[in-house]
């Protein structure tokens, strides 16, 4: 990884970020929108909730870079502009979105919009699809976002 830009290692870090927060963000809504920090330190709201908010909004920051450095490399991931990479990638940068809102304000859109275990254990699927799919797309690529 020596071999890369600061700008290309800014974007791989931003992406794991994305790729890590799509993962943990499918199995909170899986187990009904709880964040699984919540089940790993119970009882330690007033710890984990301000930490849970930093991650929130470093989320929303890491996703208007990585929407920023597509839409200024002319909408191209990895290397083209395949329609399932675009489709995915913008379902990362959403959601990350998102939760950068969520940790600013306290509300999260996606979940006040529609609700339900179903929808959550859907939508968690769809994540965690999508995580793969960008995750298996970037190394097929040579471990470049763009």
């Amino acid at each position: 990884m020596s071999h890369l830009s600061r700008t290309e290692q800014l974007e791989c870090y931003a992406f794991w970020w994305s790729e890590i927060r799509l993962i943990i963000a499918g199995v909170a809504l899986m187990l009904g929108g709880i964040p699984p920090l919540f089940l790993v330190l119970p009882g330690m709201y007033a710890l984990t909730m301000p930490l849970l908010k930093l991650c929130w909004i470093i989320s929303g920051v890491v996703a208007l870079y990585l929407g920023y450095r597509w839409y200024e490399k002319k909408m191209v991931i990895f290397g083209g502009k395949d329609n399932w990479d675009s489709v995915a990638f913008a379902i990362a940068i959403v959601t990350g979105l998102n939760l950068g809102i969520t940790g600013l304000f306290g509300t999260n859109i996606g979940m006040s919009i529609i609700g339900g275990r179903i929808v959550f254990l859907i939508v968690g699927l769809l994540y965690l699809v999508v995580a793969y799919y960008l995750n298996s797309r970037w190394r097929k690529r040579g471990k470049l976002v763009f």
